[in-house]
């Protein structure tokens, strides 16, 4: 049976979690942390919060933890109208031929995977560095080995074809023994690194692309969030987040939103950093 929670317990197990590995947890939705928390709890067999509180002093658990709470995405081009429009924006943009683009909190890869073969199609990858950033070396790892779930290569490909690519999607990965790999030459433009997602790289980047990430947590933390953007963004960059999802308010002294439909934001140019 699964283990239900109170309010008072979920914000000690989320105070816990927080403390033991400094990451957000506590400005987690209690919605998110609560499903999240049953599914992980009945991955692990526990069924009661003593032996929860108990599972968080060994190391093994708390490593494994950061991809258990992670939300994956499934699909190449998913919302095939915001890769299009992502395109024409890049192939507009002055640094088109020198960018650098930051995806934090990335679980899985079919994002990343979709944005190298955008820029590949555009003659934008050889001068882009890509950096990709999570809490959990697993969840890099698995992006780094560029798998594809056999499953969903027919939503993949339709995709694409709405996303209306130049060639095919088989140009872009190589089939061997029922697996799907991505071409492991797109990804030599990534730099990974085991990191939250208010860690930004060095420097300054044109583009964050963090779609459907801040469904999960507090209008608070979409504060911090909005700052740590202001701070890693080049004057003009953009911010590319879910159809759902808005930086918050007040961001009009420093972002204009350029796409209502798509959420894609861009720092007025005339910043002086």
């Amino acid at each position: 049976m699964a283990v239900s929670f109170n309010i008072s317990e979920l914000k000690d197990i989320a105070d816990q979690l927080t403390e033991k590995l400094n990451l957000p947890f506590n400005q987690m939705t209690h919605s998110f942390l609560k499903r999240r928390l049953t599914e992980v709890m009945d991955k692990q067999g526990i069924r009661k919060l003593e032996q929860l509180f108990t599972s968080l002093d060994k190391q093994l658990f708390r490593d494994d933890l950061p991809l258990l709470f992670s939300v994956s995405t499934t699909e190449l081009f998913r919302d095939a109208s915001f890769w299009r429009q992502l395109r024409k924006l890049i192939t507009n943009m002055s640094s088109a031929d020198d960018l650098q683009i930051w995806l934090p909190d990335l679980a899985s890869g079919e994002e990343l995977y979709s944005l190298l073969i955008l820029l590949d199609e555009i003659k934008c990858l050889d001068g882009t560095k890509v950096y990709v950033n999570h809490p959990s070396q697993q969840a890099l790892e698995n992006v780094k080995q560029g798998l594809l779930f056999a499953r969903k290569m027919d939503v993949n490909a339709y995709n694409y074809k709405r996303f209306e690519g130049e060639y095919k999607l088989e140009n872009y990965y190589e089939e061997s023994n029922s697996s799907f790999v991505i071409n492991a030459a797109l990804l030599k433009h990534v730099v990974f690194f085991q990191e939250g997602m208010l860690s930004a790289p060095n420097g300054k980047v044109d583009i964050i692309l963090l779609r459907n990430r801040m469904l999960y947590y507090t209008k608070d933390y979409h504060l911090q969030l909005k700052d740590t953007f202001d701070r890693a963004l080049k004057p003009g960059g953009l911010v590319c987040l879910g159809v759902k999802e808005a930086l918050p308010e007040p961001y009009s002294e420093r972002f204009e939103c350029i796409e209502q439909k798509e959420k894609i934001y861009s720092k007025y140019s005339f910043i002086k950093d």
